[in-house]
């Protein structure tokens, strides 16, 4: 396999990351970020917090001019601004976001009765890109008997 058609396989375009659907991969839904939204008393919560179910998907919103996080991520709830993710847990996060990276956060816990702090948690999760076997195995196709690595040369390599 030519290393284009693997790129183009793996669903590296012009455009950026596109998940094609093949046979040489499978992308997986994988947890990345779970903790309280901050800022919720700033926001009217109050007013839709009641709304609001586990579960339900929320939208994450890069905020690069904030003045007092320069990695700040705004979470909305349909159009309604709840608050944001936490200062210093959010910088793996924006620095995804800011290279085209899709994330899917959804609501992990909501509880009226805590106080406000402790009332919206988000979960976010990012897709992981995994190899099947069959790229695997033509990956190890392509390659020449003396170019594959076994136990015998990396011991007398490595003396």
């Amino acid at each position: 396999m030519e290393r284009s058609d693997f790129l183009k396989s793996i669903g590296l375009g012009i455009g950026g990351l596109i998940m094609p659907s093949n046979s040489f991969i499978n992308v997986q839904s994988i947890k990345i970020y779970d903790n309280y939204v901050k800022g919720l008393v700033h926001y009217n919560f109050n007013e839709i917090g009641k709304q609001i179910k586990e579960g339900d998907e929320l939208q994450l919103v890069r905020d690069r001019d904030n003045t007092y996080d320069s990695f700040a991520i705004r979470v909305f709830y349909k159009e309604y601004k709840v608050g944001y993710i936490a200062a210093f847990e959010n910088v793996v996060l924006a620095n995804m976001m800011d290279k085209g990276v899709k994330l899917n956060a959804f609501v992990s816990h909501i509880d009226l009765s805590r106080n406000i702090y402790e009332t919206l948690a988000i979960e976010v999760h990012a897709e992981l890109v995994i190899p099947t076997q069959k790229l695997i195995d033509s990956m190890l196709a392509e390659n020449r008997a003396d170019d594959a690595k076994d136990i015998y040369r990396n011991r007398f390599l490595n003396l």
